[in-house]
């Protein structure tokens, strides 16, 4: 671990290490379940899985509950949504909560009294509520201005195409013996195209960013977190997944085998991908470095 002076943060760029280090990593799994859950409710809401649907509103509450596992004193938790006009984290607590309210009076009416009116109405709110979910976190990170490479608009993007892909990747796994589980490792492997797209211009703008928004990506590309980013991102969250699907979907043949690797290496790059931005926040330094 870098040891840092007293002083270092004065001149030279410095981590962040509230979000990622030690007890701090509960925000990187809180921010991993709110994606998830949130693109797995959409998900499994297009492809008619319950199963999936109930899985999101596990990882919704595990989100909140990673959440409230990140306080010094989680008794307190209320009082994270006692801003909600200025905080995003204010919000997004709310969204999780309104979201599981929504989801589980859904998934009730689902299983015990399907095809009314009530079940539409319940599964527009939860739609509603889990791109919330899934798009809330990417606005916590983008709006922190004192960590340039995290203040982006591309954040929030990034991280509803994360959630979407990784949702599927769970629709797979949970749905290999479906009928239409080519039309799913379609979907995942349109999603997964657009993912990596959208992470390689997420780092390239970073690089002509400011200077400190550059450090970062190096660090990432080429630095001490580059192994993470090139490992669990790129190869496993992205090569792998699309080597599995990519043949079987353009020949429209099933391979559970390895649509069920491909749907986990997506699931572990997801969360490789919220490590690497957190743990490439850098502060930008008060005075030059002389």
């Amino acid at each position: 671990m870098m040891q840092i002076k007293p002083w270092d943060f004065m001149v030279k760029y410095t981590p962040q290490r509230e979000w990622i280090e030690g007890h701090g990593i509960m925000v990187a799994f809180a921010m991993f379940f709110g994606g998830i859950s949130g693109g797995l409710y959409l998900s499994s809401l297009y492809f008619h899985s319950l199963l999936g649907m109930f899985i999101a509103w596990l990882l919704a509450m595990a989100a909140g509950v990673t959440d409230m596992a990140h306080l010094s004193k989680p008794m307190r938790f209320w009082r994270m949504i006692s801003k909600p006009g200025s905080s995003w984290i204010s919000r997004g607590f709310i969204l999780i909560w309104l979201f599981l309210g929504a989801a589980m009076i859904q998934l009730a009416i689902s299983q015990w009294a399907p095809g009314n009116a009530w079940e539409t109405v319940f599964k527009v709110m939860a739609g509603i509520l889990a791109f919330g979910v899934a798009i809330y976190s990417g606005f916590v990170v983008g709006f922190v201005g004192a960590i340039k490479i995290w203040n982006s608009g591309l954040v929030p993007i990034l991280y509803v195409i994360s959630g979407l892909t990784a949702g599927l990747a769970v629709v797979i796994l949970v749905s290999l013996n479906a009928t239409n589980l080519v039309t799913i490792a379609d979907y995942l492997l349109a999603g997964l195209v657009v993912y990596a797209i959208f992470v390689a211009v997420y780092f390239w703008v970073a690089t002509y960013e400011s200077a400190t928004a550059r450090d970062s990506a190096v660090r990432v590309l080429r630095g001490p977190i580059a192994p993470v980013f090139w490992l669990g991102v790129v190869l496993l969250g992205v090569v792998i997944p699309i080597a599995m699907v990519a043949p079987f979907s353009l020949s429209q043949q099933v391979s559970s085998a390895g649509f069920a690797v491909a749907g986990a290496c997506t699931i572990i790059g997801g969360v490789a991908l919220r490590y690497v931005i957190l743990k490439a926040g850098m502060y930008t330094p008060l005075l030059p470095d002389e």
